[in-house]
């Protein structure tokens, strides 16, 4: 189950919370738009669900991926689960890194659609600070304007707060990083 040189991760996981279908009139349908979140609710058993999976990957020296998946309600988006996607894991003399291939893609998208979730976040981590690198900004899984994405430092060897996360909002195909003020506004662990 290692990473190195380009080791793999096998699996699909993810932890929901309870009523995993949205009630009606929740925002599936595309008429919703993640542009459009002020709030994102985030419940504290995916925020542990999400440390404890780049924890592992951090223990074997590498970068790990999780993918927040959920429902919008007007301005709300409500985080309903953390799925954690088959990756390749990259650790060599130039750096650590991941990736998802494209049938992996494909098996989310029908996972998506099939609960009725949209993609609102990504959540990876880092061996040291937590910032949105160049490699991030241009193989983001999260592509829809208004998505969120969070860098855990230190390969999430502490318990993860979003006091040190890096926090980046799409915004016209540009990741912006989210300040104290906006991250406050934005997010609530419940």
């Amino acid at each position: 189950m290692g990473c190195v040189d380009g080791g793999r991760r096998r699996g699909w996981a993810s932890t929901r919370t309870s009523a995993m279908r949205p009630p009606t009139g929740l925002g599936y349908h595309l008429g919703v738009r993640l542009a459009h979140v002020e709030r994102l609710e985030l419940p504290q058993a995916i925020i542990a669900r999400t440390r404890d999976a780049l924890r592992d990957f951090g223990r074997e020296g590498c970068e790990g991926l999780v993918l927040w998946a959920g429902v919008i309600d007007g301005p709300t988006a409500f985080v309903k689960q953390a799925i954690i996607p088959e990756q390749n894991t990259i650790k060599n003399e130039s750096g650590v890194g991941y990736f998802v291939e494209a049938p992996v893609l494909f098996k989310l998208s029908r996972h998506l659609e099939k609960e009725r979730l949209r993609l609102l976040a990504q959540v990876h981590s880092h061996p040291t600070e937590a910032y949105h690198s160049e490699t991030d900004d241009r193989y983001a899984i999260v592509t829809e304007d208004g998505g969120f994405s969070l860098v855990v430092p230190d390969f999430a060897i502490r318990p993860m707060s979003l006091d040190e996360c890096a926090i980046y909002r799409l915004r016209q195909r540009t990741w912006t990083e989210m300040d104290d003020s906006q991250v406050g506004a934005t997010f609530r662990v419940v």
